[in-house]
């Protein structure tokens, strides 16, 4: 063949064996190292907040549909991702916590507020002395997250919604009309073009009978939409920060949702069933999020460079020309190894 030997893989039945007799809490430790070794590169200092803050974001989505058995109907399986913000728009996968359909001890639903519990408690214990701000949705701004971060010494910036904490909403608006100096206007270069943004903000709103904090608002004016935001946050707010704190912050979590799009639709398989076996399943998902990683790390660190003259090229392209390179060219086993690969800013 021009290609030479034929080649092939394992069928879909082997691999859910042996994914299955495979430890998740072992596979779970891959992207976890992985992400520990770049920070310790020093390749994602670029991305902390003030130069101190590693900034994970938290949320949620369905994992896969699950998978008909002839016993019984499949059911649906969720996750809770944390995913650290790196440079140039870049998300690793930290952390996984799978939620569990039923409660063993309880006999109901797990949810994701249970699941982030689980989770924080693992964060902490694998980086103890490491500073985190957590971005979050307008799900999290409640008393247990409140209690967690503040005994863990974490900083949060969470979306805040008006009917999730209503009397922390109305206080919020009532006394940010009594600040007029707290005011910071910029404009800022968006998809569509320009886009003239304001923030206000106010500090120590009460959040239940044990915490106050500060509550940002940033107003959006574009050609095509006008946009209002909101967030709830630990960190202290000032003319110097909240440009920083909206914009690095808050408007960052929601890039989660686009990882959560090309897990899905990129070639990843993410809601994908692959199995009925529950260890299987988690098991592929982690090895989803390191394959996610590598393809950060090409795509951003080497790809960029190597077609920065080129119009532009998808990211799904770049990793189909890889594949078909890989397949069609041998590779030379004398040529020197890169040296580093890098994140070029932003121009």
């Amino acid at each position: 063949m021009r290609l030479g030997k034929r080649r092939t893989v394992s069928c879909s039945g082997n691999t859910t064996h042996h994914a299955a007799r495979v430890s998740v809490r072992d596979v779970a430790r891959i992207p976890m190292l992985m992400v520990r070794r770049l920070m310790q590169m020093r390749m994602m200092e670029r991305a902390r907040l003030f130069d101190r803050w590693w900034m994970v974001i938290i949320d949620g989505t369905l994992q896969d549909r699950g998978h008909d058995t002839p016993r019984k109907k499949a059911r649906y399986r969720y996750i809770v991702e944390a995913k650290l913000v790196g440079p140039e728009g870049t998300l690793f996968s930290l952390m996984t916590e799978f939620m569990d359909v039923r409660d063993p001890v309880r006999d109901k639903e797990d949810c994701e507020l249970n699941a982030f519990r689980r989770m924080a408690k693992k964060l902490k214990d694998e980086f103890p002395h490491l500073s985190i701000c957590l971005l979050m949705d307008g799900l999290y701004p409640v008393q247990s997250v409140f209690d967690l971060c503040a005994e863990y010494g974490w900083k949060f910036i969470a979306t805040l919604r008006e009917g999730r904490q209503p009397l922390s909403w109305d206080e919020a608006v009532q006394t940010m009309a009594m600040s007029p100096s707290a005011v910071f206007q910029s404009i800022r270069k968006g998809e569509e073009g320009r886009i003239e943004q304001t923030l206000r903000w106010t500090s120590d709103i009460p959040f239940g009978p044990n915490h106050t904090f500060q509550v940002l608002f940033g107003g959006e004016i574009s050609s095509t939409a006008a946009t209002l935001w909101a967030w709830v946050t630990n960190f202290s707010l000032t003319h110097e920060k909240v440009h920083a704190i909206a914009n690095q912050g808050g408007r960052k979590r929601n890039a989660i949702e686009t990882v959560f799009n090309v897990e899905k639709n990129g070639g990843f398989g993410l809601e994908h069933a692959f199995c009925a076996n529950d260890t299987a399943s988690q098991n592929y998902h982690l090895v989803m999020q390191v394959a996610h990683i590598l393809e950060q790390l090409l795509v951003n660190g080497l790809f960029r460079r190597l077609t920065s003259a080129c119009r532009k090229v998808a990211d799904f392209k770049l990793i189909e020309l890889l594949r078909i390179s890989l397949v069609s060219v041998r590779i030379n086993l004398q040529q020197p190894t890169i040296g580093q690969i890098r994140f070029s800013p932003s121009s």
